[in-house]
């Protein structure tokens, strides 16, 4: 009994302040084996099978973590844009980091959204086929927003949505 009183000190002083019986045990039984007083080693309870199922999700856990690590910072549109001949990299010196996609067809495309057409629908204006990622992945694409962003600024302040002011000639003639 003044083993695990002995350990429960021990985990406390490490931070643990409830340490359960099972943790208790174990640092006994590591403590006993460093010095060298438990011949066999530590006699670790079984671990009971884990079910099939189980150890195939964690295999493909595992193997999704192994291809994307956190952090992953591939681009879903970069290999649909290279395979089409539309990638277009801008000359000159460029910063450190990801580099930048674009396509010869965001500025069309982008133009063709500035109403509120929707991504989609503009796509297939232009013959353009994404799937549901390389979708995702272009509304995350920092040069396509800033061209869609400038093309839906130039539509909202052009002439059809509010009327230009009148010069000071016209608003005279009207008044009359």
């Amino acid at each position: 009994m003044s083993e695990e009183r002995w350990a429960r000190d021990a985990l406390r002083a490490l931070g643990i302040h409830n340490p359960s019986a099972s943790l208790i045990e174990h640092w006994i039984q590591a403590n006993l084996v460093d010095e060298g007083s438990l011949d066999s080693g530590p006699t670790l309870p079984p671990t009971p099978p884990q079910p099939l199922g189980h150890a195939a999700t964690s295999a493909e856990a595992d193997d999704f973590r192994r291809k994307r690590p956190r952090g992953y910072s591939k681009s879903n549109l970069e290999p649909v844009l290279r395979a089409q001949g539309t990638i277009e990299r801008p000359r000159g010196v460029r910063k450190p980091g990801r580099p930048r996609v674009i396509a010869s067809w965001f500025p069309a495309v982008a133009r063709t959204m500035a109403d509120g057409t929707p991504l989609r629908e503009a796509l297939k204006k232009h013959g353009i086929t994404l799937d549901m990622h390389q979708i995702r992945a272009l509304y995350r694409n920092e040069e396509f927003r800033k061209l869609y962003r400038e093309a839906r600024h130039s539509l909202q302040h052009s002439d059809l949505y509010f009327k230009k002011r009148l010069r000071r000639e016209e608003r005279f003639r009207r008044t009359l």
